[in-house]
């Protein structure tokens, strides 16, 4: 029987029989109550490993030391261990308020924090032969600007009179007002005799106020050099095409940014109009102008009311007038057109359905909060 020193300061008793070292029963009660000190611990895997380890055995005299027998560093790090367990069960639990202390830093997230995590819940996926019927709008407004553009063309050149083109206007203009009144009996428009004579009022007003502008507009840029006439005028007729209200809600009035587009094509239009030689000519160029782009955009909202495939049609018509009229004058420009209609009829709905698979939208607990407005009316 021999006593072993250890480092803690537990000396415990160690027989030698046949070269083989058996532990006394004081050691046993040595490693037991190291074991519970283990399991009181929060690292229970690092005790429960240290118990079942094998006897070491010194490099010296042969002495062995029991796995329960551990060092100074084992067991203050175990103290801290078990320190940090503690404190981590008194506090309190993490709460998501920014107006409160706590004992968390403040880019600290539980667990619980990407479970709100969604993607894509506002994203609309669309249908391609709906994209396709949508699209009649944009290409009805370019078609229009193609027609006007070779309109005036033609009026330039003198292969167009202007009492022709007053005529045609003139009729135009009545069939459009009779198509627009039964639209707006048929769609049961608010206020309708009120609206028919705002209408009727304004377009006699206007009429008899480019009558007696026409001589003024005629020689408006007569200093002003042909090459920053045609300029202005396309980028006006940009301005236009950007501007336009696509909507189909505005049925009655032009609004912002409707409004823009409107003044837009009317200063190309006066441009325009000063390039031409007579009076006649200058008045009915105008007032086609505001038919053209102050009231045929509110026919063809109606229309787009009324039937998504009569509106298809209009734009499938204006396309091609647009595109006869231009084959006399430049077939280039005519085929261009084509081209470009149908880029934007059927290839762009086709882009906009391929591009949306790669639309990515996280919405989390990080979004700012929506306040929520209720309205009480008494």
């Amino acid at each position: 029987m021999k006593i072993v020193p250890t480092r803690i300061g537990v000396p415990f008793l160690s027989r030698r029989r046949d070269g083989n070292a058996a532990a006394s029963p004081s050691a046993h009660v040595v490693r037991d109550a190291a074991h519970n000190d283990g399991e009181r611990s929060s690292s229970s895997s690092s005790g429960a490993n240290s118990s079942t380890l094998a006897p070491e055995v010194s490099p010296g005299g042969g002495q062995t030391r029991e796995p329960g027998a551990f060092t100074g560093t084992s067991a203050s790090a175990l103290a801290n261990v078990s320190g940090r367990s503690e404190e981590a069960r008194t506090r309190r639990p993490w709460r998501k308020l920014l107006y409160i202390k706590q004992e968390y830093p403040d880019d600290y997230v539980d667990g619980t924090f990407l479970m709100e995590l969604q993607k894509n819940t506002n994203v609309r996926m669309y249908d391609y032969p709906i994209v396709v019927m949508q699209t009649a709008v944009v290409t009805q407004h370019i078609s229009s600007i193609m027609v006007f553009i070779a309109v005036f063309i033609n009026l330039y050149r003198g292969s167009l009179a202007g009492h022709v083109l007053l005529w045609f206007s003139s009729i135009l203009t009545v069939l459009g007002f009779v198509f627009w009144d039964i639209l707006s009996l048929y769609l049961h428009t608010p206020e309708r005799r009120i609206v028919r004579f705002n209408l009727i009022k304004g377009c006699v007003l206007f009429a008899l106020l480019l009558f007696g502008l026409s001589p003024i507009l005629r020689t408006l840029t007569e200093d002003t050099s042909s090459d920053t006439i045609w300029a202005m005028t396309v980028i006006f007729f940009c301005v236009n095409l950007a501007f336009h209200d696509y909507s189909t809600g505005n049925l009655t009035n032009i609004r912002f940014p409707g409004s823009v587009s409107l003044n837009a094509a009317i200063l190309a239009s006066v441009l325009l109009a000063s390039q031409l030689d007579s009076n006649l000519s200058v008045f009915a160029f105008l007032a086609f102008a505001l038919e053209w782009f102050g009231l045929f955009p509110i026919s063809r909202r109606y229309l787009r009311r009324v039937s998504a495939a009569a509106s298809m049609t209009m734009a499938v018509l204006l396309a091609l007038v647009a595109a006869v009229m231009f084959m006399y004058i430049s077939r280039v420009v005519a085929l261009l057109h084509l081209s470009c209609t149908l880029f934007v009829t059927f290839g762009c709905p086709l882009w906009l359905i391929w591009v949306q698979r790669y639309k990515n939208e996280i919405h989390g607990p990080w979004d700012e909060a929506r306040p929520i407005v209720h309205h009480y009316y008494s």
